[in-house]
């Protein structure tokens, strides 16, 4: 069967850095996968050439088998892909639903984007935002507006990089609830470091380590790997993780 994404051989370097090395990933219809990996190990960087933010050095990018690489992030969204930066670029000026609309003004014609923006703003739990200004909004209530505008659209696959960055633990608790419900309708690739999002949501997990795959396997799998904890909280202090760690891990050499 064809991978919905996939990545084959996949590098960037920057100058004599290598950010991304030998990367190959596939993600299917319907899947949560969640990249993670420490400071360092090449996840934004990954996050960037997955959306076409920068072109990759080698190697290729496959959407549905088709060659994607080196499209830009205008080009791969028309796919039906959905892209969440970390840091909310929203209209201050426009109220929570006009928001959402805009994010549909390519699709739908306007009753039918105002219906589809409030079902939307409903299916996140946050349809009573809808009459609010953006700029009045909290940043945790700014991220959910701004996944609201990716997922409207009804893309295939949802790339979501740190979704939770600067949210509140009830935001983060509240955005994990909704990125599970989610992932009932869209594959979700999620580019994470906070371990406890993690657990609250994470499948599949593939773990990154100086720009190369480490360990991919379930979440209980990767969290009691010795070698995840060593690189991802050091040696002296690995305990928060084996916590909910229950199986053997599969390994990439």
């Amino acid at each position: 069967m064809t991978a919905l994404l996939a990545t084959e051989h996949l590098t960037m370097r920057f100058g004599g850095v290598v950010a991304v090395d030998d990367v190959s990933l596939t993600v299917a219809d319907g899947e949560l996968r969640c990249l993670i990996g420490p400071n360092g190990a090449g996840k934004s960087t990954l996050f960037k050439c997955l959306t076409g933010q920068i072109k990759p050095s080698a190697g290729r990018i496959l959407w549905r088998g088709q060659d994607i690489t080196g499209l830009d992030s205008f080009e791969i969204a028309r796919l039906g892909v959905g892209i969440k930066t970390q840091v909310p670029s929203l209209f201050d000026g426009l109220t929570v639903l006009e928001s959402v609309r805009l994010a549909l003004r390519r699709q739908a014609r306007e009753r039918a984007a105002r219906a589809q923006a409030l079902a939307t703003l409903e299916r996140l739990g946050i349809v009573e935002l809808a009459p609010r200004l953006v700029a009045l909004l909290a940043h945790g209530q700014r991220q959910l507006v701004e996944l609201a505008m990716v997922v409207a659209p009804e893309p295939d696959l949802i790339i979501l990089d740190e979704p939770t960055a600067g949210m509140s633990a009830e935001e983060t608790t509240r955005a994990a609830r909704v990125i599970r419900a989610l992932n009932a309708a869209h594959a979700i690739i999620v580019v994470e470091h906070d371990m406890q999002f993690i657990r609250a949501i994470a499948k599949t997990v593939t773990v990154l380590h100086q720009g190369r795959v480490l360990v991919e396997d379930d979440v209980a799998s990767v969290l009691a790997d010795r070698r995840v904890q060593d690189v991802y909280l050091g040696k002296a202090d690995a305990t928060p993780l084996r916590r909910c760690a229950s199986a053997s891990p599969k390994v990439h050499q």
